[in-house]
């Protein structure tokens, strides 16, 4: 069995990118490293530079006046969501602050927009303004340019996965993710490449789609413009989780699962996977919340349940 089929366009998008944070470059063994002359200035110069890195790790954020706010009510998404597994992972918490559990990214949205004491977490390519507003993470704007450069703190990847072959059409729709859909796919969130021209093969067939809310629209809108090109093809896309996406394609109910959060180790042996855009985690409060930004630490402080009060924010 080959260990980690991937189809993933270039080797950046194979690393861990919450790995490459703090990593500095191989020094070069330059013996003027060495000269006593130098040694003094490199100390300095490398004292600076780890209190920079240091500094960096914990942004201070400015919390406005939260005395007209109320008891938080913080609001996950349920088991098996990939936004949920890539959330708790990135924050580093066991949420177990949760009040309320929404099943869907709509839900997340409708529960925070109703609530003025509410906070919860969607993908940023569904994020809409119907009564929520977008925070800034350590200071950082969720946008095409932080997420690209992974300067934004909650960054993950959409990924397309299949087991042992796939069928004709399925090939084909594949194809055109990766070339002429990576245009469709830079109308939600970042693009893996530039597009480039397709030229269908024109196969028929039923190509079944399972898997994540949050990858659901843009694989939607995929499937909408590949058929546009294919009569011949139908492409049905069936929302669930991450989790039951991955695992339908493991047993073979769907051609196609859909994934917003990492394959885990058993999954990358078994699936060949290709992940066709990054996106952010938005983090999202009521649009009546004077906060403008949080920093990753009052977020693990709300959903390890630390802080119950949007007073307790300091």
């Amino acid at each position: 069995m080959t260990k980690n089929k991937c189809e993933r366009p270039y080797s950046d998008r194979n690393i861990d990118k919450s790995c490459k944070r703090g990593i500095p470059r191989k020094m070069h063994r330059d013996c003027a490293w060495l000269r006593p002359g130098r040694m003094i200035a490199r100390l300095f110069m490398a004292v600076a530079v780890g209190g920079m890195l240091l500094t960096g790790c914990g942004n201070k954020v400015d919390v406005p006046d939260m005395s007209g706010m109320g008891t938080i009510n913080v609001v996950s998404r349920e088991e098996g969501s990939g936004t949920k597994t890539e959330f708790d992972n990135l924050v580093n918490t066991d949420a177990a602050g949760t009040n309320s559990v929404a099943d869907s990214t709509d839900n997340v949205i409708s529960d925070v927009a109703s609530d003025k004491n509410a906070i919860g977490y969607v993908a940023y390519s569904n994020v809409d303004d119907s009564g929520v507003k977008v925070l800034k993470v350590d200071g950082e704007v969720p946008d095409d340019m932080s997420i690209d450069k992974d300067k934004y703190p909650l960054c993950r990847d959409y990924i397309l996965v299949y087991s042992g072959e796939l069928s004709a059409v399925a090939k084909d729709f594949m194809a055109y993710v990766k070339s002429a859909g990576q245009a469709v796919v830079a109308d939600y969130c970042v693009p893996v490449k530039k597009s480039e021209t397709f030229l269908s093969d024109k196969s028929g067939g039923t190509v079944e789609i399972h898997g994540s809310t949050s990858a659901a629209p843009i694989v939607s809108k995929l499937a909408e413009e590949y058929m546009k090109i294919n009569p011949a093809a139908n492409i049905v896309v069936t929302e669930s989780d991450s989790t039951q996406g991955l695992n339908d394609a493991l047993q073979g109910k769907c051609d196609l699962g859909m994934s917003s959060r990492s394959l885990q180790s058993y999954e990358s042996e078994l699936l060949t996977s290709y992940v066709f855009g990054r996106d952010a985690i938005a983090v999202i409060v009521n649009s009546g919340n004077p906060m403008d930004d949080i920093s990753v630490d009052m977020l693990k402080k709300i959903y390890d349940k630390k802080y119950t009060e949007w007073g307790d924010l300091k």
